[in-house]
């Protein structure tokens, strides 16, 4: 059996195709992090900023005070945005919501955690998005969370393994197979494991024919007689280990966003029910009808 980088060996180790993707891991952090940002603030004036400065560009207009004030401007409600997640499209609209914000006793951080939720077509009086935080809505995330919990159950029972799944690269109609460091098994809760010594008794390789084609049977038994078949299961198997850690990771991750999500849609909610409340104690009664009595009926 030839190490699994080589050119000419006969396996395909499952997760080879798998983990070329961990390099791009840096490259999607990065995308990330531009897009959460660019989502947040609107802009990415800073970015540019940064590079037509780094190339010697000039950061203000000579003698012309509106330009450097709109130049200002652009600057300060890209901060806004991004510090309170306001979609505000200038100061005096950022002053509009600051004022709401003030008028209705909400939190700045509560609103701006709860911009998905909220409608701000109107900054004089921005109104919450219901259907966006509907209970069905809670359902379903919190459904997803369920699955996600269910999707990462097999990662952490499988991460201390010591089986490595294979198959084999010139019969890729053969299913795949675990290799162990000193035994082979065709099914993931199998009766017998292939052995060194079975490979060597055509009679107790009969009942292994059965589950896997008669070449490849011959195929799996030449691995035992590497002398370095060992530490490459060793190796594979390292190599699995982390693609199963980078997986549950990443399942951990989502199940984490779905939580903060969730936990924002009750905000919101609250929010909508806190805003309904002063709403209606705000609005004025309505005056009391009066019943006219017998009497008043009699006169008339």
């Amino acid at each position: 059996m030839t190490t699994p980088t080589a050119a000419a060996t006969p396996l395909i180790w499952s997760a080879e195709n798998l983990a070329p993707l961990g390099g791009l891991g840096l490259l999607g952090v990065f995308l990330l992090l531009l897009s959460f940002i660019h989502s947040r603030a609107g802009s990415l004036y800073f970015l540019r900023d940064l590079i037509w400065r780094s190339f010697g560009g000039k950061t203000e207009f000579d003698d012309l005070s509106q330009l450097n004030q709109m130049r200002r401007e652009l600057r300060e409600i890209e901060f806004f945005r991004y510090e309170f997640n306001i979609p505000a499209n200038n100061l005096r609209e950022a002053e509009l919501a600051h004022r709401w914000i003030v008028a209705n006793g909400f939190a700045p951080s509560d609103i701006g955690r709860s911009r998905r939720y909220m409608d701000w077509s109107d900054f004089d009086a921005p109104t919450f998005a219901v259907k966006r935080f509907s209970r069905w809505k809670s359902i379903l995330v919190f459904t997803s969370m369920l699955i996600l919990i269910g999707a990462m159950t097999p990662f952490s029972l499988f991460a201390d393994t010591k089986y490595l799944m294979v198959s084999l690269k010139d019969s890729p109609d053969t299913r795949s197979f675990y290799l162990s460091q000193d035994n082979i098994k065709f099914k993931m809760w199998p009766d017998e494991v292939l052995t060194p010594e079975k490979c060597r008794s055509a009679e107790h390789l009969k009942p292994f024919a059965e589950e896997f084609p008669e070449k490849g049977l011959d195929i799996v038994c030449s691995f035992f007689m590497d002398p370095n078949y060992e530490s490459h299961v060793a190796k594979g198997l390292e190599a699995q280990r982390s693609l199963l850690a980078g997986i549950a990771l990443a399942s951990m991750l989502g199940l984490v966003l779905l939580v903060l999500k969730l936990a924002r849609m009750q905000r919101a909610r609250s929010l909508y029910r806190q805003l309904q409340r002063r709403t209606s104690s705000e609005s004025p009664a309505a005056p009391p009808t009066t019943t006219p009595s017998p009497a008043d009926t009699a006169s008339a």
